[in-house]
């Protein structure tokens, strides 16, 4: 029996929602994506759910989209095509968005591009001092458009800048240091430390927690939403490009190496 492309489990309230496609490095194609984005909005719809928590299975906490049906629809120049391709991670960012309990991102491994999105995304974002986060988009004729406008408003115009520009990866301590996550602990505390943090959350009143959040988010960036809207038309515009079918399919092709 195949496995569903996200495990949910829920005690006392916390649900837990885990990408599980470890073999992929739980790359967003549409299915998964699709899946966890319903996963978001079914916790954030139960009363009962006072704190979600997102995290990966295997090494990898999520690599962002998987590029295969990108290049193809690229290749043939169907604007639209590669517009529901980056839509489906817009789907995940806007249940995240809408999301009504707080959540978390158990950062366990490599959180890159649209992955990286969904940690900065998150409420609260808890690293494996064995993790990475980076935004490699550039590096492969791709624009970062959707999670740019997440990763500004966090940590502001410089620092970020440098980070889509260069696509590099940083380690945990910086990212911590640049405010892109809370804090870092030891790799095999991660699940221990959620733990604590979601039960501390889930103690607390839901209202207040969803009228504190929602007001946050207001302060933060009233039109957040529209922003990534906007940033999913910029990556489209830039996939359809030789030189993210160039960048793109020399990846492909190391990765199958």
């Amino acid at each position: 029996m195949t496995e569903p492309p996200v495990l949910v489990s829920c005690h006392d309230g916390i649900v837990r929602l885990t990408l599980n496609r470890p073999e992929r490095r739980n790359a967003l194609d549409p299915a998964l994506a699709a899946a966890l984005a319903a996963a978001i909005d079914d916790a954030s719809g139960d009363p009962a759910t006072r704190a979600i928590v997102l995290t990966g299975a295997g090494s990898a906490f999520c690599a962002g989209a998987l590029l295969d049906g990108l290049l193809d629809a690229s290749e043939q120049g169907d604007a639209s095509a590669v517009a529901v391709s980056f839509g489906a991670v817009e789907d995940v960012y806007r249940a995240l968005l809408a999301a009504r309990p707080p959540t978390i991102a158990a950062v366990n491994g490599y959180a890159l591009a649209g992955g990286a999105g969904i940690a900065t995304l998150c409420d609260f974002a808890v690293m494996s001092d064995r993790a990475q986060l980076g935004y490699p988009e550039v590096q492969l004729g791709l624009a970062p458009g959707m999670v740019m406008a997440i990763l500004f408003r966090q940590v502001g115009y410089r620092v970020a800048l440098e980070l889509v520009l260069t696509g590099r990866r940083i380690a945990a301590d910086e990212a911590a240091r640049i405010g892109l996550v809370n804090e870092v602990v030891q790799h095999g505390a991660l699940d221990a430390r959620v733990a604590e943090l979601a039960a501390q959350l889930a103690a607390l009143s839901p209202a207040a927690l969803a009228l504190t959040k929602r007001w946050a988010r207001a302060l933060g960036e009233p039109d957040l939403a529209t922003r990534i809207g906007q940033g999913r038309d910029v990556s489209t515009l830039a996939a359809l490009t030789p030189d993210a079918r160039a960048g793109v399919r020399t990846f492909l092709d190391r990765s199958k190496a």
